[in-house]
């Protein structure tokens, strides 16, 4: 995935109205010069598990769809993307009121207008911190790789390596280390992006999306443990980052 980069989800399942809305939106990044990954969805289902990886900006939602409104697909991924601005574009007003739980940037009645959706955009945007998206680069066998914080699920310690657990299933080792794991969380994570859930295990407080006593939900579905020492730290971190 190119750094740097605004990303923006469409979700609606008329197909006129997504076309409608896709050609918008490449009209108006056309017009102020952004560059940006735009995906189109038909289906809120597909939209949630695409994104848990894509990680979009800026969500546009029809509301009325079958299956799981837009308001329902909403809370799930503000669950995991406090941040992320909504808009929500549909034929009905009267779900205006219920929307306001998920606290999106605006409530666009269709047919849309384009000096509408692109006003609304720019106040999309000026919210965004694309440019911001935080990376750490580290050590592995041969030379250096970047990661993006929002594509790593959590790291372990084992035999003075370090893994990195990725969203993709994939796992990143750095070579043989000379310190032990606090040292190193503290010389590569000093921001506080991590939470020492357990001896050897620390999790990205932005991957977690169930947290309990005993143990971990993540991203994904993949469940890790957290110690009875260790769980006030996480529960509070926890806390701060979703609210």
């Amino acid at each position: 995935m190119e750094k740097n980069c605004l990303r923006i989800a469409i979700c609606d399942d008329e197909r006129k109205d997504r076309d409608k809305v896709r050609d918008l939106v490449e009209t108006y990044l056309e017009q102020n010069k952004l560059v940006a990954q735009v995906k189109v969805f038909e289906h809120p289902d597909t939209m949630i598990t695409t994104c848990e990886q894509f990680r979009p900006h800026i969500y546009i939602l029809d509301i009325v769809m079958p299956m799981l409104t837009g308001i329902q697909a909403a809370r799930e991924l503000r669950w995991n993307q406090p941040d992320a601005q909504i808009i929500f574009a549909t034929s009905e007003s009267s779900f205006a009121l219920e929307s306001f739980d998920v606290n999106p940037i605006n409530y666009i009645m269709k047919p849309i207008e384009r000096e509408k959706l692109f006003s609304t955009l720019d106040l999309a945007i000026s919210r965004v911190e694309y440019e911001k998206d935080r990376y750490v680069t580290i050590k592995v066998k041969g030379g250096l790789r970047t990661l993006r914080y929002d594509d790593i699920l959590y790291i372990d310690y084992r035999n003075h390596v370090v893994f990195y657990h990725l969203i993709t299933g994939e796992v990143v080792s750095t070579p043989t280390l000379r310190i032990g794991f606090s040292e190193y969380l503290e010389k590569c994570h000093s921001e506080g992006a991590f939470a020492r859930c357990h001896e050897s295990i620390a999790v990205n407080i932005g991957a977690v999306d169930k947290l309990s006593r005993q143990e971990i939900t993540l991203r994904g579905g993949e469940v890790i443990p957290v110690s009875k020492s260790r769980y006030a730290e996480v529960a509070d971190k926890y806390m701060d980052y979703r609210f």
